[in-house]
């Protein structure tokens, strides 16, 4: 009886000695742009945060985590439900965000970028930050994290390990192709430098993407035989999509990004060798050279029978049917958008204007845009939206870069970088350029416009005008503005509140499109999504009305 007893204060006293030492919470991996990686209790693939516990018994409940370190109590994590926040010692929890508390307490209240952002976790004080991670851009269902639980270097995993030790898994090299090389290159393609370089084009005919980070690219037969293999710290350059290309410069700058490989290779007949990870070639083709921007590439993506191209065709198919764009312009955008245009849930979002400068209305339904310059075919706009996609003469349309395809399909699927970046519009071939342009860093509310409206250069103007011309007095002639005598009310202006116009008119919103039609005297307006309209009278006078929610 007396050894059960001794064992008994054994046992509380190591529970105790464990319970002393202080939780150490650590933010551990995180995925901010998850399609197929880990779905939640719903079945739904959203962003997740992993926490890890490095010390003792300890409850989340009361602390904080955000992706705002402006506000660093942007979701408290409640004590309603200590089943999920309560931590033994090497716990993972995982935090779901996704916007949508109302699932649950591990539910957080915003969701990630897959741009440069944050995460920082907070004591319940709301001012002592226990740990952060300041991240940068991100790949698809690959995560970041710690190289291993709580320690302290950042790396990236291809195969993510949420609820569970970080541990690296090498994955065995699938099938890949190269498929395209052009050696010598003085007119065919510039990079993101705008310089003329040799590039290589590699296919992945897999349905599942392949990450290069870790390959080995060597030539043999030409001089000099050389090697590289790819960093494994920008994913976001290295990733082929599933049954799509990825462009690899041989330009001997690495520094200039994760596809920019350390090797320049001789314009003169040789082999090119991908080997994966785990030494196995993926790859070994041999490549003859023509004349300067001609390329040789199979003849059909992955086929083992090649031909010159007087047309090179990088980054898209080898069997790419030509599609020439309408003559449609990118004509504005805005990428610090503070208190400016919302969205229709009431949210100040990125945005890019398209303009058709034409006198006929323009379908852009498969046009592809894109902010990064090895992704050609990032966001596409959709096929089966009808007339929404129709941009009428002289017409517009406004984009919102938000990462968030769920409120409509005029949102995008990323968001633009405040620092600067390129916006590129592509015809439906995914390869011709319909128009494209470079930004640099945005000043609050500021937006990047084309002056004169649709074909001038562009310039920042503190003015924006989304979905109206942008030297114009909002979109209509100065001689039309008559606020006075049209309209009588608040302004801005929310659904439910009166107002009063003085002659019949119409509403229209921001494409030109007629929202409502009026009557001379009071009016309630009724829900339309907020945004900017224009009131316009029968006999011509106009007046800009925004609308709030």
């Amino acid at each position: 009886m007396r050894a059960f007893f001794q064992a008994i204060l054994c046992f509380l006293g190591m529970f105790w000695a464990v319970s002393a030492n202080a939780q150490d919470f650590r933010l551990n991996e995180i995925m901010v742009s998850n399609d197929l990686a880990h779905y939640d209790d719903f079945f739904e693939f959203d962003d997740w945060v992993e926490i890890f516990n490095a010390g003792g018994l300890g409850d989340l409940a009361g602390h904080h985590i955000s992706d705002d370190p402006n506000n660093l109590t942007k979701y408290t994590f409640p004590s309603s439900d200590p089943g999920s926040t309560f931590m033994t010692p090497g716990a993972h929890a995982l935090v779901w965000c996704d916007k949508d508390s109302v699932q649950g307490v591990m539910h957080a209240n915003f969701k990630l970028s897959a741009e440069n952002e944050g995460v920082w976790l907070t004591a319940p004080d709301g001012q002592t930050v226990l740990d952060s991670i300041v991240y940068p851009p991100q790949q698809t269902d690959i995560s970041y994290g710690r190289s291993c639980d709580g320690c302290e270097d950042w790396v990236h995993f291809n195969v993510p390990t949420p609820e569970a030790e970080n541990v690296q898994e090498v994955l065995p090299t699938p099938s890949l192709y190269i498929n395209e090389v052009l050696l010598e290159n003085t007119a065919v393609l510039v990079d993101e430098s705008f310089e003329l370089e040799p590039w290589l084009e590699v296919f992945n005919p897999n349905p599942f993407q392949v990450n290069l980070a870790g390959y080995t690219l060597e030539t043999e037969g030409a001089g000099e035989n050389q090697s590289y293999t790819l960093p494994t710290n920008s994913p976001v350059e290295t990733t082929v999509a599933a049954e799509g290309f990825l462009l690899l410069w041989m330009d001997g700058e690495p520094e200039e990004g994760g596809h920019h490989v350390g090797l320049v290779p001789e314009p003169s007949n040789q082999t090119f060798k991908l080997i994966g990870p785990d030494g196995v070639v993926a790859d070994a083709y041999p490549v003859s050279v023509s004349f300067a921007n001609v390329s040789w590439g199979r003849q059909v993506d992955g086929a083992s029978t090649s031909d010159w191209f007087d047309i090179p065709t990088p980054r898209v198919t080898n069997s790419l049917v030509v599609v020439q764009p309408d003559p449609v312009v990118i004509n504005e955008c805005q990428s610090s958008n503070l208190t400016g245009l919302q969205d229709g849930l009431g949210e100040f979002d990125d945005w890019v204007e398209i303009h058709n400068p034409t006198n006929n209305p323009v379908d852009v339904a498969g046009y592809f845009l894109t902010d990064r310059l090895n992704d050609p075919m990032k966001w596409q706009f959709p096929l089966d939206e009808g007339s929404a996609t129709v941009i009428e003469p002289q017409g517009y349309l406004v984009l919102w870069a938000d990462e968030d395809g769920a409120q409509g399909w005029n949102h995008m699927n990323f968001k633009l970088n405040g620092q600067g970046e390129a916006l590129v519009l592509r015809s439906p071939d995914g390869f011709t350029i319909a128009d494209s342009v470079h930004f640099g860093t945005s000043a609050p509310d500021n937006s990047y416009a084309r002056l004169p409206n649709g074909s001038g250069p562009f310039a920042w103007t503190e003015e924006p005008t989304p979905g109206t011309c942008n030297d114009c007095s909002d979109g209509f002639s100065e001689e039309t503005l008559d606020n006075a005598c049209l309209y009588q009310g608040s302004n801005p202006l929310m659904p439910g509140q009166a107002f009063t116009v003085s002659e019949p008119a119409t509403m229209h919103g921001m494409g030109g499109n007629v929202v409502l039609g009026l009557e001379a005297g009071r009016h309630c307006l009724p829900q339309l999504p907020a945004g900017l309209y224009f009131l316009r009278s029968n006999s011509g006078k106009v007046t800009k009305l925004v609308v709030r929610r």
